[in-house]
């Protein structure tokens, strides 16, 4: 993806306080995915139960070709170690919905912060926000729930940071979510829009920015200039 997504080992994105630094336990191995389905009762991926290859379908909510290839790529990992990946394409009202009403057994989605802070992200592990909330893993904690609660009255401060990645290190090992990747950003700005910088959170900021008149004039002089000359030269 040409350096525009980072790996990423935890609930808390970097930079924000609270991300783990240390790598995840869980990252891409196939020999440990291996040994931990033949702990779990699926060596090979069949069930020893029924003798049947374990089948698992995952929801999404487009049908992009980057959608699809990525579901593609996916289904490979998978069949690595012995599992069958099942893609079901959605609209997005229909994966809402399927979400909303618990009806997928995984599913694909991601999550931009409202506020730059570890507990706009962390909120989507707390028992109370379960579907038709944000918590569309459903996933419960008692040990979880108890760190978040005490976390909504502290300030920003080493204690409340310690008890971020308390949170986190508790979600990697649990694995509600399995972690892909944060995005990287860009942005392209004319030079004479004044008071514009860059920010990952810059909700409600256009209020600010200014049009510098007379270097948008000269920058459209300029630019007429060289579209003419590319003319003559052809």
């Amino acid at each position: 993806m040409n350096y525009r997504l980072y790996p990423i080992d935890g609930p808390v994105p970097s930079p924000l306080a609270g991300c783990l630094k240390e790598p995840s336990p869980y990252r891409f191995n196939l020999e440990k995915a291996r040994r931990l389905l033949e702990e779990a009762g699926y060596p090979g991926g069949i069930d020893q139960k029924t003798g049947r290859r374990l089948e698992l379908t995952i929801e999404l909510g487009s049908a992009t070709a980057n959608t699809r290839q990525s579901m593609e790529l996916m289904a490979d990992m998978y069949q690595k170690i012995g599992i069958v990946l099942k893609a079901q394409y959605n609209t997005w009202p229909a994966f809402i919905d399927k979400m909303n009403r618990r009806q997928a057994q995984l599913f694909q989605l991601g999550w931009v912060a409202d506020y730059p802070d570890a507990e706009n992200f962390l909120q989507l592990f707390y028992s109370k926000n379960e579907s038709p909330g944000p918590n569309h893993a459903n996933y419960r904690s008692a040990e979880f729930d108890r760190l978040y609660e005490s976390i909504r009255t502290l300030q920003d401060t080493p204690e409340r940071t310690e008890k971020y990645e308390d949170m986190a290190n508790i979600i990697v090992e649990d694995c509600p979510w399995i972690f892909m990747y944060q995005p990287m950003r860009f942005a392209l700005k004319h030079a004479w829009i004044e008071n514009y910088l860059p920010h990952d959170f810059p909700y409600g900021m256009g209020k600010y920015h200014r049009s510098n008149d007379a270097a948008r004039q000269e920058w459209t002089r300029s630019f007429d200039e060289k579209k003419l000359n590319m003319s003559g030269k052809e």
